[in-house]
């Protein structure tokens, strides 16, 4: 089949690459290149576009996360506008988006598919209009997933954090009394999402599936685990009052089918030794 992938040079469309890698691969990007032997084409050229792609997976997005600040119209530009051009452009395609849960109400004690919304940022309401975008397509499927780790995952969230202070200063500051609970998904574990939707796809039209992990870790257990592998000493400071978010996707997993998962000690330990690479 014919795949466009938009984004397909940021953390998740790399992935993408090798995980989709039985089909015919194109990307949409900022400028007309080769990229790994894929051809990429300048988003600004859209209408100039015309090929026809069984599936476009939108990954592309203006992402406020950490210490990222994006003014609301950047992040409607590129989550909303773009993605309304590329869903208008490409009628017949089966579009999977990729969206957040962080679109979710945060107060909840456990979030599964159909909880309540309550965006908990700008970048987060601009996703939730680019499902509404997606959604006007009868074959549009939308995934939304917890934070992505993995080689090469954005710098400016906890888990690059605490291994950047343990690799550089031998210590891990953690905010409060490291309680916080978060769920992590490896991105390998993202791609095999997609490759599940696109082998299941007519029974997934107007579906949401949610990605995340089976298992949930505090603030306090994954900087043990980093500790463990570099030996930084753990140090707590300040106050942590942001909410726990816990998930239960029993939905999803009954319609795609149950698989392993990543073991996030091991995959952590790779990113350090990555990291320690490149120091």
């Amino acid at each position: 089949m014919k795949i466009l992938v938009t984004g397909i040079k940021g953390f998740l469309g790399r992935n993408l690459i090798d995980s989709l890698g039985i089909h015919e691969i194109f990307g949409l990007g900022t400028k007309d290149e080769i990229f790994r032997n894929i051809p990429v084409f300048n988003s600004a050229d859209l209408d100039k576009l015309n090929l026809h792609f069984d599936f476009i997976i939108i990954c592309h997005a203006a992402v406020a996360s950490g210490d990222t600040i994006l003014m609301n119209d950047d992040l409607f530009d590129v989550n909303v506008s773009l993605t309304e051009k590329i869903v208008t452009k490409f009628r017949n395609s089966t579009i999977i988006y990729i969206s957040t849960v962080s679109i979710y109400d945060k107060n909840l004690t456990v979030i599964d598919e159909n909880s309540a919304i309550n965006p908990q940022s700008s970048y987060a309401l601009s996703k939730l209009w680019g499902e509404r975008v997606v959604s006007d397509n009868k074959r549009s499927i939308i995934l939304r997933i917890s934070s992505m780790y993995g080689i090469g995952m954005k710098e400016n969230t906890l888990i690059p954090n605490y291994i950047n202070q343990s690799i550089q200063n031998k210590k891990i500051e953690i905010w409060g009394k490291g309680q916080r609970i978060q769920n992590y998904i490896h991105v390998s574990d993202v791609a095999n999402y997609i490759n599940l939707i696109i082998d299941n796809q007519k029974k997934l039209f107007g579906k949401l599936i949610l990605g995340v992990s089976k298992k949930h870790y505090s603030n306090l257990q994954i900087a043990q685990i980093i500790s463990n592998f570099t030996k930084a000493e753990i140090n707590f400071t300040n106050n942590d009052n942001s909410n726990s978010m816990q998930y239960n996707n029993s939905l999803t997993t009954n319609l795609l089918g149950c698989k392993a998962e990543k073991n996030i000690e091991l995959e952590l330990q790779k990113y350090i030794k990555w990291k320690e690479g490149k120091s």
